[in-house]
């Protein structure tokens, strides 16, 4: 067994420097990846590009445009040419030696034909009107999209920025826990303060460092989100450039609810898509409805034939004896067809009257959000107002406990609370700066205003 255990333990030892080593150099590699920067502008133009769901909207676009020329394709005439050929093998008696014989007849014809429908009940016409009216949709839709997008990119984008802030908070914070906690030191060794409020403050650092972790932990969060958003690589590296948030940016303005609500249901282009939309299934009504009524079609046809059985006459002779043409004028009137017309124009009316559903339903729905935005902006205003004005307050009220502390008027207690109360104060401050800046944006989303082509920071 020591022998067994002599030979183990080099190669357990050398094992665990080796996984050490590949550790410590993939470690040294990420950390050698050069982060890629991107700007605010960088993220829009990415995501214009790369968002998997603005991808799809194009690709409906695309499909859309494809029923128009395949409806357009409808009105010209079919054509078809058809050829064939064969050798039938069998016994046939030959007149000229008087016996059967087995004998082989080869055959061969060919023929085209082309027909054009010259009335089908407008269902041509309606087809192609519908399948126009679905490309001004789904464009529309996709401008909508666009519009998403760029929203959802900003809102990350500044939250990101929030939670970048807030570090910076909380290092200030931890900074003046760590002064702090020299200055009881001191105090202790002097003997004017217990030891008591030494630990007290150690824990009181151990809390800001953590605070610390917590708050990067969320604007990675945000940064994860942000990549599903671009579609960007997960193993990639990549630096957000924080734009400065300027304080025009903070102005507040004045906003009239029955404007907006009106300006929204003007200009918001889902809900022009859902207008669209109807009238696109009132054309597919129509072409339902004329498949209920009689069709009136034209073909032409010409064709030929040889057979090698017929030897008096060669094989140019016999395609040009047998040379055939046929004009053709057909009438259909459906009378009973397992009742399939009459389903489809039920189904037909079915998605007629949805689609005007859809559009009461997007009506109510922008008159409700841009409501909620508007009343969620009226609040942000105060917020921001309200925050400040704490903010000056928790300083003042910091700076005079850490004043009284020194000269033992108030106790660690008390001042770790005003501390404590200056970083909420503080956070609340960052927070209604950039909460009251995406609730101007979220107007403008809402009311169908916000430019994919714009800076937003401009």
């Amino acid at each position: 067994m020591s022998t067994l255990m002599t030979i183990r333990l080099p190669l357990l030892v050398s094992s665990r420097m080796f996984c050490v080593g590949l550790l410590a150099f993939v470690t040294l590699a990420a950390s050698a990846q050069v982060p890629q920067e991107i700007t605010f502008q960088d993220a829009v133009r990415i995501a214009l590009d790369q968002n998997i769901q603005l991808r799809q909207s194009a690709n409906q676009l695309r499909l859309s445009e494809i029923d128009v020329r395949s409806a357009r394709a409808a009105y010209l005439p079919s054509f078809n040419l058809s050829t064939g050929g064969g050798t039938n093998f069998g016994l046939s008696f030959d007149t000229n030696v008087g016996e059967l014989r087995t004998t082989a007849n080869s055959r061969f014809n060919m023929s085209a034909r082309t027909s054009v429908t010259l009335f089908d009940g407008f269902q041509r016409q309606s087809n192609l009107r519908q399948s126009r009216l679905s490309v001004t949709a789904n464009d529309l839709t996709l401008d909508r999209q666009r519009q998403w997008v760029v929203f959802e990119v900003a809102s990350q984008f500044l939250a990101y920025i929030q939670q970048s802030e807030q570090i910076e908070v909380q290092q200030e914070n931890l900074a003046a826990q760590q002064q702090q906690l020299a200055q009881i030191e001191e105090f202790v060794r002097v003997g004017t303060r217990p030891v008591s409020d030494l630990y007290q403050q150690q824990a009181a650092v151990e809390s800001a460092e953590l605070a610390i972790l917590t708050t990067e932990r969320q604007a990675q969060n945000v940064m994860y989100q942000l990549i599903q958003t671009l579609q960007l690589d997960p193993l990639g590296s990549y630096e957000l450039v924080v734009p400065e948030l300027q304080d025009e940016y903070l102005v507040p303005e004045e906003y009239d609810l029955g404007d907006l609500i009106t300006r929204a249901r003007q200009q918001r282009s889902d809900l022009r898509a859902q207008e669209i939309f109807v009238l696109a299934a009132r054309q597919g009504l129509r072409a339902a409805s004329g498949s209920m009524l009689p069709q009136l079609g034209f073909s032409a046809g010409a064709g030929t034939s040889y057979n090698s059985g017929i030897k008096a006459v060669d094989f140019g002779g016999q395609l040009e004896r047998n040379r055939s043409e046929s004009i053709s004028l057909s009438v259909s009137v459906p009378v009973f067809n397992g009742l399939r017309t009459r389903t489809q124009k039920q189904r037909a009316q079915v998605s007629y009257e949805n689609a005007r559903l859809a559009v009461e339903n997007t009506q109510q729905q922008v008159g409700n959000e841009v409501r909620a935005a508007y009343h969620d902006y009226l609040i942000a205003e105060k917020e921001l107002e309200v925050s400040e004005r704490q903010l000056v307050y928790r300083q003042q009220a910091l700076d005079a406990a850490r004043e009284r502390y020194n000269v033992g008027a108030v106790t660690l207690v008390e001042l770790t609370q005003a501390q404590s109360e200056w970083v909420q104060a503080s956070q609340d401050a960052i927070t209604a700066r950039y909460t009251i800046f995406v609730r101007k944006r979220l107007i403008s989303y809402f009311t169908g205003e916000l430019d994919p082509n714009q800076p937003l920071f401009d």
